[in-house]
């Protein structure tokens, strides 16, 4: 059952009003991306620390693991998240009741995910030492699955300071102890270890604190005929394409090349990918808010273009200042061993600029019920970015992964906003 508390909140959740609606979301932004940029400092510095101690080669073995796990992520189906957040905030009084109903379903993926990673590693090419890390640090995939679970609670509730309290104190206990044990001589499978105990430590503590807001039992039942069981493979289908068409490019350079090269495109990867960090943020943010606001209220397109441009200006000097002292910055941080990180980064970060400026787009898609379109744009990515990747690998080596990488997202944000504006004006002709 909802507490009182809970309830009186969702009075709150009743007001039409857009500004009210428009001022919870920027206070939801300002908590999750004060963690983010809290937690992805936090994180850089254990980063730049692991990076430094481990060496190129190490340092490759480390993010193929955690690359590789972190693929299997797909096959939780985490689209079930959004899914019981957008059903969640229409209904509600009855969350708890969407997460009695839904809690069989994640426990079905969370082991279908797990065999599946774990499977698949004996079939790869890679070392008998990388595949014992992978099979060790699998696991992963059982807090990932929960903790994602568990924050659809915060999300519907928008209590998103409690999912910033734990984004900083997850990421400062990993560090914290990551270090610790790098100075007393541990190596990837001591660090894996730790980074482990840590995230299920707090874990634990995040369920327990969850059940001050919402209190369900767990079901270990699957209905097929479930109604948000159709979103989920639609939401779901929508990221594993994603992750195939703009994310899958370390996995790709394990494949093709070596540990080292992995751990030289790592850096120039890790970094760009705070900017994605924020993004999510502000997506995580808004999405409840976009969807109780379209349920009662209409959106222009122009509105949704304005934002659109105002983010890809923003987003794009921030890009080319940091692009100026890329290469400076990377060997100042992390030495002259990784020097060849620092130009590929100049380059590879600009890919965010596109990504900022699909966002309101992809938000808005998600919550009107129109994600089949994500999957049109991201299917048509996919086709391009692996062979892509595989080609301007072979021509440009590293740089290459770069250069695949920027063309995948300006095509993704062309596609996006062409679609999203012919899905409006259809609309706005039927009614």
């Amino acid at each position: 059952m909802l507490n009182s508390k809970f309830f009186r909140w969702t009075k709150l959740s009743k007001l039409n009003n857009s500004d009210i609606s428009f001022k919870r979301g920027l206070k939801n932004v300002s908590f999750i991306s004060s963690a983010n940029l809290i937690s992805q400092f936090i994180g850089f510095i254990g980063f730049i620390f692991i990076a430094r101690l481990f060496g190129p080669k190490n340092f490759g073995m480390y993010t193929t693991v955690m690359a590789f796990v972190t693929f299997f992520h797909l096959f939780l189906f985490g689209g079930l998240s959004k899914a019981v957040v957008r059903e969640g905030s229409r209904k509600i009084e009855s969350f708890d009741q969407v997460l009695e109903s839904t809690s069989g379903m994640r426990i079905l993926f969370i082991i279908l995910a797990l065999f599946l990673c774990i499977g698949t590693t004996l079939f790869t090419n890679y070392s008998n030492t990388i595949k014992f890390l992978i099979i060790i640090f699998s696991s992963e995939i059982i807090y990932y699955g929960i903790d994602s679970f568990i924050n659809t609670t915060y999300q519907i509730t928008e209590k998103m300071e409690y999912m910033a309290y734990f984004s900083v104190l997850t990421r400062l206990t990993v560090t914290a102890f990551s270090i610790a044990f790098l100075y007393l001589g541990s190596g990837v499978l001591g660090i894996l270890i730790v980074n482990l105990l840590c995230k299920f430590i707090i874990l634990v503590i995040k369920f327990f604190h969850t059940r001050r807001i919402v209190k369900f039992n767990v079901s270990i039942n699957f209905d097929v005929k479930h109604p948000l069981l159709k979103a989920t493979v639609m939401f779901s289908l929508i990221s594993f394409i994603n992750t195939l068409a703009v994310k899958v490019d370390i996995l790709m350079i394990s494949f093709l090349s070596t540990s080292t090269d992995v751990g030289i495109y790592a850096i120039a990867h890790e970094i760009s990918k705070e900017g994605l960090m924020l993004r999510n943020a502000i997506t995580t943010a808004f999405f409840p808010i976009a969807v109780k606001f379209l349920s009662k209220n209409s959106i222009k397109i122009k509105t949704l273009f304005t934002y659109a441009l105002v983010l890809f200006l923003v987003v794009l000097a921030g890009c080319f200042l940091l692009s100026c002292f890329a290469q400076d910055v990377v060997v100042l941080l992390l030495g002259t061993k990784y020097d060849p990180s620092g130009h590929i980064l100049s380059c590879l970060i600009f890919y965010l600029c596109f990504s900022f400026f699909s966002l309101p787009f992809t938000t808005y898609l998600q919550a009107s019920h129109n994600e089949h379109l994500l999957i049109i744009v991201y299917t048509i990515t996919v086709l391009t970015n692996i062979p892509l990747n595989i080609i301007l690998f072979y021509k440009f080596g590293l740089l290459g992964i770069a250069y695949s990488t920027i063309i995948v997202f300006f095509v993704q944000c062309i596609l996006v906003s062409f679609l999203t504006a012919r899905k409006m004006r259809t609309k706005k002709k039927s009614t």
